[in-house]
């Protein structure tokens, strides 16, 4: 897929704590290919680290679901940048939790019929999404209790700038996992760099 997105940091500047990291990010706008997202993705986390040496976040779950994911072998799936914990699957409904290590992020994605609904859990994060009719993809913090709500067709990305858990809850007609388009995919590089 060939696809360009400028990014509106907006969000991530009204907050003084993130507006050095928002104006640096500025220049990397437009995301336009593959190379471009993951110089995005691994400068946020770059920057973050610089900023926030000592993170924003806590973690209490986070710890324990990693260890499932890489130590089960039923109701996880393993990914580069953590894993899934998958804690409901009746089809089409779906819940499970995105554990996210530090300097991990998934890809700049979108569904053709999956509605899912994410509330950050703990740690800190960065969500790039777009919302319908909007150009830009829009960077926000992502700290516990925040919701968001993305229907068919909304580009969306986590980006774990720390230990990041999400809980995700999605009806997803094709099958879990059967209806991810990827617009640009991350490179397959280790996260522990990043820590």
């Amino acid at each position: 897929m060939n696809a360009s997105f400028d990014l509106d940091h907006g969000k991530l500047a009204a907050d003084p704590r993130f507006a050095g990291i928002a104006h640096e990010l500025s220049a990397l706008s437009p995301i336009n290919s593959r190379e471009s997202f993951n110089r995005y993705c691994r400068e946020a986390c770059r920057l973050w680290n610089k900023e926030f040496p000592g993170g924003i976040g806590e973690t209490k779950q986070f710890a324990k679901l990693l260890h499932q994911i890489e130590h089960a072998n039923d109701g996880v799936v393993r990914t580069g940048w953590g894993g899934v914990a998958i804690t409901l699957h009746e089809h089409p409904r779906v819940e499970k939790y995105l554990i996210v290590r530090k300097g991990g992020y998934l890809a700049l994605e979108m569904h053709e019929q999956k509605d899912e609904r994410l509330k950050v859990r703990e740690g800190a994060g960065l969500i790039l999404w777009r919302a319908a009719k909007e150009r830009s993809l829009t960077v926000e913090v992502l700290r516990p209790r925040a919701k968001f709500h993305f229907e068919p067709g909304m580009e969306h990305c986590l980006i774990g700038v720390e230990d990041l858990l999400v809980f995700e809850r999605s009806v997803d007609p094709k099958g879990m996992d059967q209806d991810l388009i990827f617009i640009y995919a991350p490179d397959a590089v280790s996260v522990s760099a990043a820590r």
